[in-house]
């Protein structure tokens, strides 16, 4: 009983490392950060909203602090003027390979016109 109790805790600890991240929302200026270490990696800037017709359009710039490459997933969310996530399971995880101290700007466009705001999250595409 005790084995399957450590394995269930290793599993579930393995499982929570790769989730933490960075995030930033288009309506907050400050940076959450769920993870240290993703924060002395990468960062996130220049994080813009504009409409494109009736939608939404988020943008962000993902910036390595490393002087390696680091592998990472990106996630945009949208939210309705409620601040309730419009279609969540619609938007995946996207992989990016940033560069040392490289700058790349991502952007996503809302599934629905409803979207007044955005959050971009970050994490590691695998557990380093």
């Amino acid at each position: 009983m005790r084995a399957w109790i450590l394995v269930l805790t290793m599993l579930l600890t393995g499982c929570s490392s790769i989730t933490a991240g960075v995030a930033a929302r288009s309506d907050r200026p400050e940076l959450r950060i769920d993870s240290s270490s993703v924060a002395r990696e990468v960062t996130i800037e220049r994080v813009q909203k504009r409409y494109v017709g009736d939608r939404l359009q988020a943008s962000a710039v993902l910036a390595s602090r490393v002087s390696t490459d680091r592998y990472l997933q990106y996630k945009f969310t949208f939210y309705d003027i409620d601040g309730i996530p419009l279609e969540p399971e619609t938007m995946s995880w996207r992989p990016i390979n940033l560069h040392g101290g490289e700058q790349r700007p991502v952007t996503a466009v809302a599934p629905l016109p409803t979207a007044t705001e955005f959050e971009i999250y970050v994490r590691r595409a695998t557990d380093e």
